[in-house]
């Protein structure tokens, strides 16, 4: 199957951008509960709707059952899915040849064509044995974790979307929890993400779950978890396609009335590598990814914590290196860079990368359950834990202060990060912790 993204322009959306934040002098940032699609030009969207349904593209449905055999089938040839929270169509189709027709019949002046890339989780290393017997994490003083727990702020008020290999929800660190849970297919011939059971094959996801929330071992155990499963346990690969449908329905959650002031962060720790790619191809995803993340960030004031990579210094996986994200690299507990953690100076902006380090050496976690329903664990390091690290940092920041949302958020954790003595392109502006006061030195 071939696909590309169609991209709505941001001076298409600057009408929804205007109005899908609101700020009061003495309130924090609010979301409009609205789409983005709702605010765009009619004219707009019947124009690419119109052009692709010519082409024999098929608009998918939500309800599967009402497909007979044939229609199926056709759906599954070639069809197109508008992401109604994100402003964005995804093209599918068996045929190479008509996927080049749709990307030259799209009018580019409403739409940027983004290829369907791949991305990876930055593979973690597993230190250890597999354990069912949970132990006491040792987060140290420096994080600040002790102290926010000590006086009863653990993430509560804050949601956390996190995009992996899914999670076991019945985990016994996570079980008590209520976790809305997705997961994406490679290719459907439905816009409806599996709504089941969280679940999770590779453990991943679950690891990364378990540092940000687990009941005993999180660093915030109050904070509520949206995850999206995207990531497939065999390969440890995905899809841009994936990530905007998963980020679509976390940002279709995060839009509800009950979740309007909240908080959000997104823990990604994925990203891909852009060597490979063709120069043209380069630049139109470059630019694809940043109109999805500056529509996070803008229009619906997420942090996004993403990891920088583990191919050591001098590389970077990108989304990590955007601006518009808090990247994060990995120390242990000794507060010493990890000989795994990337950096270097991004292509986009020339700022060193990481932006921030959290512990991502041998860090214990869940992992998953035996056929007897036990729960196990394991240590694991990666610039993969360290986000994760730093996403439940994040939150107990927030969960102290509402007022502290998306950029200001971001700027927060820079600002009070402890300093370590290593360069720029190795730590950042330092280790992500907790300071209920906010000073830089408490």
């Amino acid at each position: 199957m071939h696909s590309f993204i169609a991209l709505a322009k941001k001076s298409n959306l600057q009408t929804a951008n205007s109005g899908t934040l609101s700020v009061d002098d003495k309130q924090q940032p609010q979301r409009d509960n609205s789409k983005l699609f709702s605010k765009f030009m009619d004219a707009i969207t019947e124009k690419i709707t119109g052009t692709l349904t010519l082409l024999g593209f098929k608009q998918v449905i939500h309800d599967v059952s009402s497909l007979n055999e044939q229609t199926l089938d056709d759906a599954q040839t070639s069809n197109f899915m508008p992401l109604d929270y994100l402003g964005a169509y995804i093209v599918n189709s068996s045929d190479k040849e008509k996927i080049k027709e749709a990307q030259k019949s799209i009018d580019k002046s409403d739409y940027e064509i983004v290829p369907d890339v791949q991305l990876s989780l930055p593979k973690p290393t597993r230190a250890g044995e597999v354990v069912r017997r949970r132990k006491q994490i040792p987060w140290p003083a420096e994080s600040g974790i002790r102290q926010a727990h000590e006086n009863d702020i653990i993430g509560k008020g804050v949601l956390v979307g996190v995009l992996d290999t899914g999670c076991d929800a019945d985990h016994i660190q996570l079980r008590q929890k209520r976790i809305d849970f997705r997961y994406v297919p490679h290719h459907s011939e439905s816009d409806n993400l599996r709504e089941v059971r969280g679940f999770d094959v590779d453990g991943h996801g679950t690891h990364v779950c378990g540092i940000i929330a687990g009941r005993h071992i999180g660093v915030a155990p109050g904070a509520d978890l949206m995850v999206v499963s995207v990531i497939e346990s065999e390969t440890l690969k995905t899809s841009l396609s994936r990530i905007y449908r998963g980020l679509d329905w976390i940002l279709s959650q995060i839009s509800r009335e009950e979740s309007i002031n909240k908080p959000v962060i997104v823990n990604m720790s994925l990203g891909f590598i852009t060597e490979h790619l063709k120069n043209k191809e380069k630049e139109s995803l470059m630019v694809g990814i940043r109109g999805l993340l500056s529509t996070l960030v803008e229009d619906y004031n997420v942090l996004p914590v993403v990891a920088i990579g583990n191919e050591g210094p001098g590389n970077m996986r990108a989304p990590g290196y955007f601006p518009e994200t808090l990247s994060v690299g990995a120390v242990n507990f000794n507060h010493e860079p990890a000989c795994f953690s990337g950096g270097g100076q991004s292509p986009i902006d020339g700022k060193m990368q990481p932006n921030i380090v959290g512990y991502g050496v041998d860090i214990f976690s869940s992992l998953e359950r035996d056929k007897n329903n036990r729960s196990s664990y394991i240590c694991m390091s990666g610039t993969s834990m360290a986000t994760p690290y730093v996403a439940g940092i994040a939150a107990l920041c927030a969960s102290a202060d509402a007022n502290l949302q998306g950029e200001a958020l971001r700027q927060h954790l820079l600002n009070t990060a402890l300093p370590l003595q290593a360069p720029a392109d190795r730590a950042g502006a330092g280790l992500a912790r907790f300071t209920e006061n906010g000073n830089k030195n408490p």
